[in-house]
């Protein structure tokens, strides 16, 4: 449904120049990834591509089949490289209703996307590959995901391990059985080229017992796999129970028996997002129950190490506690720099008619709660109705996005900072700086890891019809810095060795002796080593970081305009 004619146009305006699009200082229009008139753009995925872009996914509206599915790639200035239109993956049939999928970027840069459709006369799932030249690196109609014992398959999620190969689980629903269950979890296994590397898929299932909601962390320096997921119980809030396992690269358990990540169960339609702790396991945010109100909602962080063992205790850690206020929803970060954890929070009262936000730090090594029991309120609880979104470190300070309504369906998009003591960071002037001013409702909203000086935001956004945009804003609260003008170049892969490896070379073919300027990445995206210096015509460079701890890195070489990256596991 159309608003007004004055957004209609703007609209019009946005499709017209969308080949020159780029990210946009003003609140009030923003870039817009795709807002085509008469068609709806909806579920936006979005994950990190190399050389600061944005790789952006969503479902299209199309008579006749219901909806297609699309992706973008946008450079680091926000210049769509697929076409105004993005590129087209898959027009195949799909249902009236869709579900949640996923979108991962490989080691190489490359885009992985999981979702389902019904071109096998139900909904099933389905993976395609595609490179940042658009080529689909999986073939034209991607592989089909299909479980022999199930009648459908469901909401698939993506982890790509340390070698780049793919593991794929998604929700699959049958007839009941007696080893089955009437719900169950397989678990696929691709190369990086798209070859079957497990014959038999690996399912997470029981008799008489409904599991789903698969995520998974990367375990660095092999390829296994630690895969979360929740056992369903019932209908309603905190019914479903979440467990953990860790498998190998055959496909095989690692860990004796799945480990029941806490003993709080969460709601039914949860879906906890993985923060990996850079060494094979991960932090997890928890939706449950207030243990001393049964009427209130409560927020629990738990941490799950690679091994399966819990160091903060069967439970968890309560991240703020007493009854003054609800606590649903928030979002997660480990600031791995700083070996700290944070949280925020949002909280509500009871009738859940106002809402603010708080952020907490906890030990990764206890899981105790560092700014007290009632942790730093950065937006108090007010018929506003503030809401936090996401939570990105910087290397200066967290950036917290969130979400003010400004009607019963509208609502305005903010930023705001603290520092690692929990104070307000940007300028006084301008503590919340806004991100989109637009009276509009606006889901779904994602913010890629900090890189380039810059968040990136996307989300849904209903201002026109639905369509999906984006907000850049910088460490300091600018918004739509711009960070060059010259298109970017492909990066290529970087080959590394010894990997795992104390000291490798990165091994390049220069066709000229010239300046190469290295930069290593940790897990959140945080630069944490720049090397500069002169390398000979097709010469190795020894790479020497002694200081940084063991884990994973994203390697970043360039020299005259052109880069190569690849991923390093420093035992």
């Amino acid at each position: 449904m159309k608003r007004t004619v004055l957004l209609l146009l703007l609209a019009g305006l946005a499709n017209s120049f969308s080949a020159t699009a780029q990210w946009n200082p003003n609140p009030a229009q923003n870039l817009a990834v795709r807002d085509q008139t008469g068609t709806s753009e909806v579920l936006p995925r979005s994950a990190p591509a190399l050389g600061g872009g944005t790789w952006v996914a969503w479902f299209e509206s199309v008579p006749a089949t219901n909806y297609q599915l699309r992706l973008q790639l946008l450079d680091v200035n926000g210049r769509p490289q697929l076409g105004a239109a993005g590129l087209l993956v898959s027009a195949q049939p799909q249902g009236s209703a869709l579900f949640g999928y996923d979108l991962k970027a490989d080691n190489l840069g490359n885009a992985v996307l999981a979702f389902q459709d019904t071109r096998s006369g139900s909904s099933q799932c389905v993976a395609y590959k595609i490179s940042p030249a658009g080529q689909q690196l999986w073939g034209a109609n991607g592989i089909q995901l299909l479980d022999a014992a199930a009648t459908s398959g469901l909401s698939p999620a993506i982890g790509i391990t340390s070698g780049n190969n793919v593991v794929i689980g998604w929700n699959a629903s049958g007839p009941a059985t007696t080893t089955r269950g009437t719900k169950a979890v397989p678990l696929v296994k691709y190369s990086a080229a798209g070859v079957l590397l497990w014959t038999t898929p690996v399912a997470i299932q029981a008799p008489a017992r409904r599991f789903s909601r698969p995520g998974f962390v990367a375990v660095p320096g092999s390829e296994d796999v630690v895969v979360q997921y929740v056992e369903e119980t019932g209908s309603g809030l905190g019914v479903s129970t979440v467990y953990a396992q860790r498998y190998n690269a055959s496909g095989a358990p690692v860990w004796p028996a799945p480990v029941r990540v806490s003993d709080k169960t969460i709601g039914f339609a949860a879906f906890p997002e993985l923060v990996p702790d850079g060494s094979g396991g991960y932090y997890v945010l928890l939706g449950s129950g207030n243990p001393a109100s049964a009427t209130l909602g409560d927020v629990y962080a738990q941490r799950v190490l690679a091994d399966g063992s819990l160091p903060w205790g069967t439970t968890g850690t309560e991240i703020l506690t007493g009854t003054a206020t609800a606590r649903i929803g928030g979002a997660l970060q480990y600031v791995a720099a700083r070996n700290e954890v944070w949280a925020v929070v949002n909280e509500l009262n009871s009738s859940q008619s106002t809402s603010g936000f708080t952020v907490q730090r906890l030990s990764p090594a206890t899981g105790a709660v560092q700014l007290g029991a009632g942790g730093m309120p950065v937006q108090a609880v007010s018929a506003n109705y503030y809401a936090a979104q996401t939570l990105r470190d910087t290397g200066t300070g967290l950036i917290i996005t969130y979400t003010e309504n400004t009607s019963a369906v509208n609502n305005a998009l903010w930023a705001t900072k603290v520092n690692y003591s929990a104070q307000p960071a940007f300028p006084a002037t301008t503590p919340n700086v806004l991100l989109s001013s637009v009276a509009s409702s606006k889901l779904n909203v994602a913010t890629l890891p900090f890189a380039n000086n810059q968040l990136v935001n996307i989300w849904a956004d209903q201002r026109v019809d639905s369509g999906i945009y984006a907000q850049t804003i910088s460490d300091n609260g600018t918004l739509g810095t711009l960070l060059g003008t010259s298109r970017a170049v492909a990066a290529q892969p970087l080959t590394i060795s010894p990997n795992p490896g104390v000291a490798p070379s990165l091994h390049l073919a220069l066709p000229r002796a010239q300046r190469l300027t290295i930069q290593v990445r940790d897990i959140t995206g945080r630069v944490v080593f720049v090397q500069a210096t002169e390398v000979p015509t097709g010469d190795d460079v020894p790479l020497a970081t002694p200081e940084l701890a063991a884990g994973l890195y994203l390697i970043e070489a360039t020299a005259a305009g052109q880069t190569w990256r690849g991923r390093w596991v420093k035992p």
